[in-house]
């Protein structure tokens, strides 16, 4: 018997609407229609939730229907290699970290004192660290992160940025300050806030995700 005929079958078993189900799961109506249907898999907690729910192990839910099992076999090896992806670009981010908050600090005027060559490869290496900032936010878990935790990043945010930018009028001569320079100066202060912010709120996602 199928996954799908089989909560139906345990559902009208309790003698149960799809609408109890979906209160009882915190679910829409339309989504466990979905379940009963086979248009869609529960994800591996709602099936905990309805191996509870139904009274019946998860052997038994799952027993029979290969196309679920290959379905939640593919959904690990894609949950895997996003995990490591993620865990490889925050690892980055941590260098870039620590190279944004070198810069702040001792300024950049040892840079000027490299061979050209090196320095061409230096603003590479910024380059490609400062797309790996906006590419770990697109690989965060925005549905697990509390509310509390989105606006401790915030406010993070903006007191770094506030020091970092402190930091560089005072390393920079008010003269210095022209349009052009102004603002290449504000966007590498941007980006070296929010580098900071992902390696300090961030920590605890890639913790979880090496692990795994």
């Amino acid at each position: 018997m199928e996954f799908a005929v089989k909560i139906k079958h345990y559902r009208q078993q309790n003698d149960w609407t799809q609408q109890v189900v979906a209160e009882k799961l915190a679910v829409s109506r339309k989504t466990i229609s979905s379940w009963e249907n086979g248009r869609s898999y529960p994800d591996v907690f709602m099936l905990v939730q309805l191996s509870d729910l139904y009274h019946i192990s998860l052997d038994d839910l799952l027993r029979e229907d290969h196309e679920m099992i290959d379905n939640y076999k593919q959904e690990h090896v894609t949950k895997t290699k996003q995990d490591h992806t993620f865990v490889i670009s925050y690892i980055i981010n941590v260098v870039a970290t620590l190279y944004f908050l070198c810069r702040s600090l001792i300024g950049t005027s040892w840079l000027n004192q490299l061979h050209p060559g090196w320095r061409m490869l230096a603003g590479v290496l910024v380059g490609l660290m400062s797309f790996n900032i906006y590419f770990l936010l697109s690989k965060v878990e925005w549905k697990k992160m509390s509310r509390s935790t989105k606006i401790g990043a915030v406010m993070t945010f903006i007191v770094v940025l506030a020091l970092l930018t402190k930091l560089d009028t005072i390393a920079l001569p008010n003269s210095a300050y022209q349009l052009g320079v102004g603002v290449g100066h504000g966007f590498v202060i941007a980006l070296s806030a929010l580098s900071i912010v992902e390696t300090i709120w961030l920590y605890q996602q890639f913790k979880k995700r090496r692990d795994y």
